[in-house]
């Protein structure tokens, strides 16, 4: 990683009566910066301001800005993919139009593309730029499921060496392409750091809904089974949901909800994924408890306070796991 670059403070005050701030942040050149949260919670409106749209973000930075929407205006695809570009960015933005899967389009009138080749033009164009800020504000809600691991890779290649602001909703968008997540709750930016922190460890009640408790690991792909893989995480064997080769550097989600706890293994054999390991924290979580358990990596479960004194688990002791292969997904790491 390079030398840290500022990200400017944000603060703004929508019509609605929603203050909108957070920052400034000092993030290495070449980290990516997700801004995730549920609808409304002012992701969209602090990407505004970084990118000079709206209100005032009070630093200078050069920032390329790629909104929800991207605009085409009249004329061909290479039109709309060069305008504004100097030369040496033209040869960049052509290099990610064909990383896209999009250059062949570019003598096309942009109006006659769909929705997802006029994503991709419109994030070769951002991506090629030499800005030293990438905004993105969802980048990949236009983009089909086929197409979705060519744009998670382009966005990984086109935004290195400098730094990267993303908003998303969606948690696969975070665990492929987040350095570091920001969960954003009525404006504010409530959480700071690692993605396997902030979704099995959420700071408080109200982060812990915007994410939804859950987990997410790294590993590597050993075997498949279609529809299933077989990922080795740090010396765990997890079946998940996927259709990566092996070899494939993949990212398993699964929810802290979906994994059955016990005390001795008992009733656990149905399930692919069966694991032991030592239980680390006891967290009450409103009505619910959740447990983080060292199995290799941390997994988190979430029990109901009876279920917790059936068991009699204590910090310190022995656990089973158990999950369903079904319940678990994994999805690419870019560039792998």
């Amino acid at each position: 990683m390079g030398d840290p670059v500022t990200i400017p403070g944000v603060q703004h005050r929508l019509p609605t009566g929603l203050e909108v701030s957070f920052g400034p942040f000092d993030i290495s050149r070449g980290q990516r910066l997700v801004l995730f949260g549920p609808n409304g919670s002012g992701k969209t409106t602090a990407l505004r301001v970084l990118a000079g749209t709206m209100g005032s973000a009070g630093g200078p930075l050069h920032t390329a800005y790629l909104p929800q929407r991207p605009y085409m205006f009249r004329g061909s695809g290479r039109h709309n993919l060069t305008l504004g570009l100097s030369g040496r960015e033209v040869e960049q933005a052509e290099d990610l139009a064909r990383d896209l899967r999009i250059f062949d389009k570019l003598p096309e009138p942009a109006q006659r593309l769909s929705g997802g080749e006029r994503q991709r033009l419109a994030l070769a164009r951002v991506l090629g730029s030499d800005a030293d800020l990438v905004l993105l504000d969802e980048p990949l809600a236009a983009i089909d499921v086929r197409n979705r691991d060519i744009v998670t890779s382009a966005i990984a290649k086109g935004a290195r060496n400098r730094v990267a602001v993303i908003v998303t909703h969606d948690r696969d968008v975070v665990a492929t392409l987040a350095d570091q997540v920001a969960v954003m709750v009525e404006g504010a930016v409530r959480q700071v750091g690692s993605v396997g922190e902030v979704f099995s460890l959420p700071s408080d009640n109200e982060v812990a809904l915007a994410v939804g408790l859950g987990n997410v690991v790294s590993g590597v792909v050993v075997a498949a089974d279609p529809p299933l893989v077989e990922v080795d995480v740090a010396g765990l064997r997890v079946w998940a949901l996927g259709s990566q080769s092996p070899g494939s550097e993949v990212k398993v989600l699964f929810g802290a909800e979906t994994v059955t706890v016990a005390a001795d293994g008992q009733g656990l054999t149905s399930a692919r994924n069966v694991w032991s390991g030592r239980l680390d924290a006891v967290r009450p979580m409103g009505r619910l408890v959740e447990l983080l358990v060292d199995a290799g990596p941390q997994i988190a479960a979430l029990i109901t306070p009876g279920s917790l004194d059936a068991l009699d688990l204590h910090e310190g002791g022995s656990v089973v796991l158990s999950l369903k292969a079904t319940a678990a997904r994994a999805v690419s790491v870019p560039g792998s």
